[in-house]
């Protein structure tokens, strides 16, 4: 079954060259589109990563005298000694 109407060059070939153009303005209409709408999105989801990352980067809260004597390889009792006033 052939379509109606073929487009043919002079000597009655097929003018695949004008189908290829056409191919490619209508892939390429279609690639526009695409990012155009992508890049309407790119602006919430950069605000959406920005906050995100905002509120991981906040600390919770302070370390606690115990552990930062542990950490340090002191004790507690030795910390508490060294606090006494004089």
């Amino acid at each position: 079954m052939q379509p109606q109407y073929v487009r043919r060059n002079p000597n009655g070939s097929i003018d695949y060259d004008f189908y290829r153009r056409r191919a490619a303005g209508l892939r390429r209409e279609q690639v526009r589109s695409f990012l155009g709408r992508a890049a309407g999105m790119m602006r919430p989801l950069i605000a959406i990563a920005l906050l995100a990352g905002t509120v991981l980067a906040v600390p919770t809260h302070a370390p606690e005298i115990a552990t930062a004597a542990i950490g340090a390889g002191e004790t507690i009792a030795a910390l508490a000694i060294d606090r006494w006033p004089r």
